[in-house]
């Protein structure tokens, strides 16, 4: 009869190696019990990774659409916040331009017309308004202030309306200046005339920000504004009534144009939803990608639980004979 004997080094060898391997399978398992997803995707898988590719890639883009449609929320709720403050001034405005305007009170027109540089400047603040880095007025210039400072298109409205003594002059020189190929396309507006890129907030949904601070219901409010402002101007030197007609036009044109601006933030709201729908959308769209990915990953507790036991069995029991054969010797079987 042929005898095999393995030697101690070897067997201490292959006892070793095999606690390596069970605790191994132990670290494995435990994983799996504890996050429910299996531990060897490749074996479980097959080696195909095609459908989990699939799910890695649309989740990926669900990802960069979200922060799309993040950062779309953040621009379009600064937006909002400035145009509700446009509006605010410019309605609070109007009705003290009209009033002070019809009480022929020298003292309540000048006030007047320094309450309306004082919101000629508060528009401009406003529509320069920047958020997530970018300013939100100025078109594709997203670096570049949309509006020129307020002093200097005063300043500049100071030249134009010299030597003007009648409301039909004035009137005329600011339409000239406000309006397509003027001043204020030269030396007032800053930004960009293209609007900025438009965001994909989803496969089928780019959405563009078209709102600038050159468009006509702004150049309206600045120029209503400016004209208030100009009226008890020293330097112009505006006849009495002359002011009194610039101030009561300009509070007029303001009550005028909140209907304007009153569509423009409705516009905006319309906007807001969308970006709402899309933000719903996309997080149903990733919570079922991650359902999926969950169901194709996951392990089956309760074999993993079996599994885990029969190791931990065998991992006593390989103790338990590296113990008894490190006791065994020739001298004590003699005994």
């Amino acid at each position: 009869m042929n005898l095999t004997t393995i030697g101690d080094l070897s067997q201490s060898y292959m006892l070793r190696q095999r606690q390596t391997h069970l605790t191994s399978e132990t670290a494995r398992l435990q994983t799996e019990l504890t996050t429910g997803r299996v531990a060897d995707t490749r074996s479980h898988l097959r080696g195909d990774y095609a459908h989990l590719g699939d799910i890695e890639r649309s989740l990926s883009m669900q990802q960069g659409y979200g922060f799309a449609i993040a950062e779309s929320e953040t621009l379009t709720t600064a937006m909002q916040t400035a145009l509700g403050a446009v509006q605010a001034v410019t309605s609070d405005l109007s009705t003290g331009l009209v009033l002070a305007g019809q009480g022929g009170s020298t003292i309540a027109v000048t006030t007047a017309s320094f309450d309306a540089e004082q919101a000629f400047t508060a528009l401009v603040s406003h529509l320069n308004t920047r958020a997530a880095g970018r300013s939100l007025f100025a078109g594709a210039a997203y670096g570049s202030a949309a509006l020129a400072p307020p002093e200097d298109m005063l300043t500049a409205l100071r030249g134009v309306l010299s030597g003007e003594v009648t409301l039909t002059g004035v009137q005329a020189a600011l339409d000239t200046w406000f309006d397509s190929g003027g001043g204020f396309e030269a030396d007032g507006y800053e930004g960009d005339t293209e609007d900025g890129t438009p965001l994909q907030l989803s496969e089928d949904l780019r959405l563009g920000l078209s709102l600038r601070a050159d468009d006509q219901v702004f150049r309206d409010a600045l120029k209503a504004t400016a004209k208030a402002a100009l009226a008890a101007d020293v330097s112009l030197g505006f006849a009495d009534d002359l002011r009194e007609s610039m101030v009561i036009s300009a509070g007029t044109e303001l009550i005028a144009l909140q209907p304007d601006l009153t569509g423009v933030i409705a516009g905006l709201g319309i906007v807001q939803s969308r970006i709402e729908d899309s933000k719903v959308r996309n997080e149903a769209a990733g919570l079922a990608l991650e359902m999926s990915r969950n169901t194709l990953l996951s392990a089956d507790q309760y074999e993993a639980a079996t599994r885990f036991e029969l190791v931990q069995t065998q991992i006593e029991t390989l103790y338990a004979v590296t113990v008894r054969a490190s006791r065994m010797s020739l001298l004590d079987y003699m005994r």
